[in-house]
């Protein structure tokens, strides 16, 4: 069932209470009904998913955050996140895209690198072979690391977090090796080539830091993830999915009040017991699932601060918020065959070095970029009108580089920043967008800051560094309790930003509030 913000007859007394409708929430929702809890959603905005959501301008419809996400071919190609729709009764239409990427390296003219990588593990080979054939032993050494990083985060799974490290240490050595590496560390240790680098880490403004910050599991994981089992998008854009989980979760019996803020989490006799909404309401639970940053909830919303372990406010200001994203959305009124895009995937760079455009994209305007260009008619002919094209670029910054603007001078920098993208872009391809422009949107971090309320506009939690990555925060998530009954989801959890961790982990969340309150609240 879904309600808006009004004062209404319901129960006031539920299992679970989740804050947020974003992926994490969602899938949270989902799993905790599918096992039998009395689950109540609250949500500040008008629809579900957070990022994951599209709007209207003129006669387009945009996607608002989602390029591709894998697991969701047929057969062999039918990873862990296509099973887990699949087991949760979700079904969603997704398309698949032809390749995984196209990346090219160019700036002042002068293009020092382009290539097309392909989805499957021979049509790979094929490629590297040709491109850097001194690397094949590198590339079984890769895909073995990926096949073993697996199993590891299985046992981690299996275990719930409480590693036994002679256990890690006998069966799961790889794991354990790879556990403290950087990106670029790994890939340096198998003996890759400087080239074969260059190509493998064109994904890295996926995850939000430079290749020698970003943990190596999380980073091969995805990798493989895309090239093994390819990537796909739905026909109707994120929000499709979003809606899809959320009409699940309400054929099993999960509610739903949007336009709704949750103004405070209530605790008692040291436990979490409920929340108070903005309408006025109390509504009684024995767990709250956060699709809110820890600090938000830390700082504002909990009643009883004193509960907070003094770790948990030390982690978070250990902590680097990860890329705030600058998108430019672009309806043009000229097919892609006529604008002559051919590629659904685009990562456009002035360097091959991730670390020099990391380090120059805390600032407003960037002396060095990674462009990412995503244009979904390549997967979904249908989605603008016949003759049309959508095209989105992004930019992603690494500070709050948007915080010193004056409001007057706001939309004027906005459209610099644009303006600026737009005419690389140009540049580099070869192809005039600017006179074909019907419709464009502009969405700062300030854009996202506003409609997600997540910090500094942050999409991508926080920093994914060595010391903090996915594999140490999956270890440490039964080591490190905050207050009893409180559990979080989304990018800022331990699975990290993205959809496929969002959604992965919000569904193991989901069993550890089962458990939690099974073992009666503890």
């Amino acid at each position: 069932m879904i309600t808006k913000g009004v004062i209404f007859e319901v129960d006031l007394r539920y299992d679970v209470i989740v804050i947020g409708a974003g992926n994490g929430g969602l899938m949270t929702s989902l799993r905790a009904a599918r096992i039998g809890l009395k689950t109540l959603v609250i949500e500040r905005n008008n629809l579900p998913g957070g990022a994951a959501s599209s709007f209207v301008r003129g006669r387009f419809e945009f996607e608002a955050a989602l390029h591709e996400i894998p697991d969701f071919g047929e057969g062999d190609l039918r990873g862990e996140l296509g099973l887990l729709f699949d087991e949760l009764g979700v079904k969603v239409d997704m398309r698949p895209i032809k390749d995984s990427f196209r990346y090219i390296v160019e700036k002042n003219g002068v293009r020092s690198l382009d290539i097309t990588f392909p989805h499957g593990k021979e049509n790979i080979e094929r490629l590297i072979g040709q491109e850097c054939p001194e690397d094949k032993e590198a590339m079984e050494k890769f895909f073995m690391a990926a096949k073993d990083l697996q199993k590891g985060l299985e046992y981690i799974g299996k275990c719930r977090g409480v590693v036994d490290p002679d256990i890690m240490a006998q069966h799961y050595p790889n794991f354990a090796r790879i556990f403290s590496m950087t990106a670029g560390d790994f890939f340096r240790a198998i003996g890759m080539s400087d080239k074969c680098i260059d190509i493998m880490t064109a994904y890295w403004p996926y995850q939000g830091a430079d290749i020698n910050t970003i943990d190596a599991s999380r980073y091969i994981m995805m990798v493989s993830g895309y090239f093994l089992k390819g990537a796909y998008c739905p026909s109707m854009r994120s929000h499709e999915l979003s809606v899809a989980i959320m009409r699940r979760a309400c054929q099993l019996g999960v509610r739903f009040l949007f336009d709704t803020e949750v103004t405070k989490v209530l605790t008692k006799d040291g436990k979490v017991c409920g929340v108070e909404t903005s309408t006025g309401q109390t509504f009684e639970s024995v767990a709250v699932v956060s699709n809110t940053f820890p600090e938000i909830v830390y700082s504002k919303l909990i009643d009883n601060k004193d509960l907070v372990p003094k770790s948990e406010f030390k982690k978070i200001n250990a902590r680097k918020y990860g890329f705030r994203a600058f998108c430019v959305y672009l309806g043009l009124d000229a097919s892609p065959e006529e604008l002559g895009i051919k590629d659904y995937t685009i990562f456009i760079s002035t360097t091959k070095d991730s670390k020099v455009i990391y380090d120059s994209s805390n600032k407003l305007d960037m002396d060095d970029m990674a462009l990412d260009v995503c244009c979904l008619n390549i997967a979904v002919p249908e989605c603008s009108p016949e003759g049309t094209t959508e095209l989105v670029l992004t930019i992603s910054y690494t500070d709050d580089a948007w915080a010193d603007i004056k409001p007057e001078d706001y939309v004027a920098a906005k459209r610099r920043v644009a303006d600026k993208m737009i005419s690389y872009f140009e540049e580099v391809m070869k192809i005039d967008i600017r006179s074909h422009i019907e419709e464009i949107e502009i969405a700062s971090p300030v854009t996202f800051a506003r409609y997600m309320g997540s910090p500094q506009g942050s999409i991508y939690g926080y920093l994914s560094d060595r010391w903090d990555g996915m594999s140490a925060r999956m270890m440490a998530s039964r080591s490190e309790p905050t207050v009893p009954g409180l559990f979080f989801v989304g990018g800022h959890s331990q699975g990290l930003s993205g959809f496929f961790p969002t959604y992965t982990t919000g569904n193991r969340t989901g069993m550890m509030v089962y458990g939690y309150i099974m073992g009666g609240g503890r």
